[in-house]
């Protein structure tokens, strides 16, 4: 026996046996293989969650991208998508108040991957429709009959009888709408992993003092989702709904409908992928990445669950605290704002500067992504290297709303005039009537809008029926006409009998598709001017979210976040689409009319949608300030904003602690209260 230990030779080291806590080992169940563990750290964490931040961003701003194309395809009004997006505000109302007080003692991990993988079903049920319905030939003429002959315009006909009624043209229109409402709702779980669950994990498991930077660098990877959500709606709908089919128009048609569903799959695919690798990470990461040391005191409540009688307990607590009610009331109204604005500002580009729906969404999820990246990287930066104190961060917070104001009422004067529809007449509803004594009995419908531009190169026509233009006569294909339409391959009718002239009689001329060229040059301007306002608010981002952790109890965290979730949700995320929807159902001028049956908005008075849209913007987020103003005056209540208690403390205690936490390292064994520890034996050397 003793033979056998001299043959061990004298050099060989033996690392000693690291004892790592269940709890902040990566992986499911038993698999927990060594390889893995070195993705225990916020910085992998980081990169994942915030990858999935972005496709879950992407998702909803690729729906905003599609509204005008759904409404065309299944002929919604803007109120039917607003009821739709409000699906995804009711799972946050019944589920975040629930989520937050019990998830602060949960596996926060593997509940993000159960609520994204809810966001992988509802992206693949949001383009079940095409799957059961088809691509919608309907929009592309009035019958089917003209399908076959590929007339897909309206012309004047004296003899044509109006289409009859199809029973079921309309029956399709409550099951897509129904479809769309339930994958919403599954979307609102994204908003509980993303606010309720996957910052609070973040912002416990690092330092306080370098909170800042980790919050900005996901606040900059959060910016990348509504950019590349209106990028994927841009690119799915140049191609027409069904890829395969040539409809004979052009995107710059209003009766095109492009692949609004293709986007959705992609985005499903994505998630799964990376919801997968989210539930690998530990329950927690190791300690050295805290500020806060855990005791065995910690270790003894970490898996005792709230109890439900102590809820309305935690509610009087919350409510206890100005700071956090101001907080909430201003980031509701402000919410309202924002989030109406943005939301409807791809139909505004479409109505006001006769943008595609493709251009649209392309300028929309573009526009000012540098100057928002560069403006949350930097306030992060400043936060990290300043830390100034809550007085002033919260007053700097104050002048980047007011100037979010003042950057919304300039842009009342960047419009461009309104489109000038000669022979048309106000209703008593404020809409249009297209038709006169020249076209009254030329078969004309309000269901195919193809506008025309006259002669004088300012008068537009709803369709060449309207403007008189016979049957199939005196087609002509010109080239590079942009000068007076905005179709650059146009095509020109002749003998089209009711054209206004200068005396306000109808006369026979030629008239060219597509819209008249306005001239107008605002739109520069315009993007311009918002590109400015994103890079100013972004700067603050990360000193609001700041406030928001630091205004309550560290052991009050994730119940304030899911209380505030619910509230935003109930008072924020469900009003706005109302509002904006109702505000911009308002200023149709064309209703979509099939047998009696109003559908989308063909036509918007460019003028009024512009005064609403920023009108209500600036007096919700006016309000807003308002509370901001009283939390600048109460934020020196503010304490250990920095983890001050835990990181200004004398440098000799720090080397001390220092000392003592690496003599801890080599301990080969130890005791594991109430969880069984996992062994794992380094290799040797």
């Amino acid at each position: 026996m003793n033979a056998r230990f001299k043959a061990i030779p004298t050099n060989l080291k033996i690392q000693p046996i690291q004892i790592v806590a269940k709890d902040n080992l990566c992986g499911i169940g038993r698999f927990t293989p060594r390889w893995l563990q070195k993705f225990a750290d916020p910085k992998y964490y980081l990169i994942v969650f915030g990858v999935l931040a972005v496709l879950q961003g992407a998702y909803f701003t690729y729906f905003i991208g599609i509204i005008s194309t759904l409404e065309k395809r299944y002929a919604f009004r803007s109120k039917v998508i607003a009821y739709i997006m409000i699906a995804e505000n009711i799972t946050p109302i019944l589920a975040c108040p629930l989520i937050g007080y019990f998830g602060a003692k949960a596996n926060k991990p593997r509940l993000l991957s159960i609520c994204m993988f809810f966001v992988t079903i509802g992206c693949f049920m949001s383009g079940l429709p095409y799957l059961m319905y088809g691509p919608g030939f309907h929009i592309l003429s009035k019958s089917t009959e003209s399908l076959v002959v590929n007339t897909k315009r309206e012309y004047c006909d004296l003899d044509r009888k109006i289409d009859p009624c199809d029973v079921n043209e309309d029956d399709f229109v409550h099951p897509a709408a129904l479809i769309m409402f339930l994958a919403n709702f599954l979307n609102g779980f994204g908003y509980i992993a993303f606010y309720i669950l996957g910052a609070p994990y973040l912002d416990d498991n690092v330092k306080k003092k370098n909170s800042p930077l980790y919050f900005s660098a996901m606040a900059a990877l959060r910016i990348f989702g509504p950019t590349i959500g209106f990028l994927l709606s841009s690119f799915c709908l140049k191609f027409y709904e069904d890829p395969f089919y040539d409809p004979g128009i052009d995107p710059h048609n209003p009766r095109w409908v492009g692949a609004w569903w293709m986007g959705f799959f992609i985005l499903g695919s994505a998630i799964f992928v990376f919801t997968i690798l989210l539930a690998l990470f530990p329950r927690e990461l190791p300690e050295r990445f805290r500020s806060e040391k855990k005791d065995a005191k910690d270790d003894d409540e970490k898996d005792k669950m709230p109890k439900l009688k102590d809820f309305p307990q935690a509610i009087k607590r919350l409510m206890k605290n100005p700071i956090l009610v101001c907080h909430v009331i201003s980031i509701t109204f402000q919410v309202n704002g924002f989030a109406g604005y943005f939301v409807f500002m791809p139909k505004f580009m479409e109505a006001q500067y006769q943008q595609s729906a493709s251009e649209a969404s392309l300028f929309s999820g573009t526009t000012g992504i540098v100057s928002m990246l560069v403006g949350v990287l930097l306030g992060g930066f400043l936060i990290k290297k300043f830390q100034p104190r809550p007085r002033y961060l919260t007053g700097y917070m104050v002048l980047v709303e007011i100037f979010s104001v003042f950057g919304l009422f300039i842009s009342i004067f960047l419009g461009c005039d309104r489109i000038l529809m000669p022979g048309t007449s106000i209703k008593e509803d404020q809409t249009l009537n297209l038709y006169n004594e020249c076209n009254f009995h030329c078969g004309c419908t309000e269901k195919i809008f193809e506008p025309v531009c006259g002669p004088d190169g300012v008068s537009t026509y709803f369709s060449p029926c309207f403007a008189g233009c016979p049957n199939m006569t005196g087609m002509t294909p010109v080239l590079n006409q942009s000068i007076i339409s905005t179709v650059s391959n146009a095509t020109i009718f002749s003998d089209c009998a009711c054209v206004s002239n200068s005396n306000s009689t109808y006369g026979f001329s030629n008239v060219i598709s597509g819209f008249c060229s306005t001239g107008c040059n605002m739109f520069i301007i315009y993007i311009i001017m918002l590109c400015i306002s994103k890079f100013v608010s972004s700067t603050a981002r990360v000193g609001d979210t700041l406030l928001t952790f630091r205004c309550v109890d560290a052991k009050d965290k994730s119940f304030a976040l899911g209380v505030f979730g619910s509230v935003l949700a109930m008072f924020a995320f469900i009003p706005y689409p109302l509002i904006y929807g109702a505000l911009t159902d308002s200023t149709c001028l064309v209703w979509e009319k099939s047998c009696n049956k109003t559908g989308n908005c063909w036509l918007y008075d460019s003028d009024k949608f512009r005064y609403y849209l920023h009108g209500m913007s600036m007096l919700l987020i006016s309000i807003g300030i308002c509370f901001d103003i009283i939390v600048f005056f109460l934020s020196d209540r503010l304490t250990n904003f920095y983890g001050e208690d835990d990181e200004d403390k004398p440098s000799e205690d720090r080397l001390a602690r220092w000392i003592k936490e690496e003599e801890e390292e080599d301990v080969i064994f130890t005791k594991c209260s109430k969880q069984e520890p996992v062994v794992q034996m380094d290799s040797i050397m």
